[in-house]
């Protein structure tokens, strides 16, 4: 389009104006990134909790569905869980041993950035008397959570403890009945998800 003058008026930006817009482009981002930074750390400490209630249900389930013992199994080592289904002859009460176990499912991880841990929290989870790491959840042909020493006797502190690299804590705990629990540490004290 043409002026009365005979000149375009049709522009494009300036050089100037483009840095200015590019400048308040990165000042926004430099505002938002850290606290969408906290909010996927949290998101996967949160999914990574979710993801180890789940597969505690899935052995409780396979325990339940094939008359056996099921288990899940930790290694903070790897960060790594597996759920194991009991194929020794006769079943139920006849895993001894970890050889007696047939891992199903394959090896699943942590999220990045979460490990095993107690993170920031200073209290126990899910009714425990005292503050310890489960690396090994059992349960028996009827879905309730039992000892690793084999005497069939139930437990009550089945709880697994997970933390971020800022010390954010979730724990996942099983009760006496075999039910899974997700907790979340939160100002001094843990709330139910």
């Amino acid at each position: 389009m043409k002026t009365p003058n005979g000149k375009n008026s049709l522009r494009g930006f300036t050089l100037i104006e483009l840095m200015v817009g590019i400048a308040v482009i990165l000042l926004i981002s430099a505002f938002a990134l850290p606290g969408a930074l906290a909010t996927l750390r949290a998101y996967r400490l949160a999914s990574s909790a979710r993801a180890i209630a789940h597969q505690a249900s899935l052995a409780r389930l396979r325990a339940e569905t094939e008359f056996t013992n099921a288990q899940l199994v930790l290694d903070p080592a790897t960060n790594s869980y597996s759920v194991q289904v009991c194929s020794a002859a006769g079943k139920a009460d006849n895993c001894t041993t970890a050889g007696d176990y047939n891992p199903e499912g394959g090896v699943q991880s942590l999220s990045q950035g979460v490990s095993f841990g107690f993170g920031a929290a200073t209290a126990p989870a899910g009714g425990q008397a005292a503050q310890q790491q489960t690396l090994q959840t059992r349960f028996n042909s009827r879905g309730i959570p039992v000892l690793l020493d084999g005497s069939g006797n139930t437990t009550t502190n089945d709880v697994i403890y997970l933390a971020d690299v800022q010390g954010n804590a979730f724990a996942v705990s099983i009760t006496v009945g075999g039910h899974v629990r997700v907790w979340q540490y939160r100002s001094g004290a843990w709330k139910q998800q």
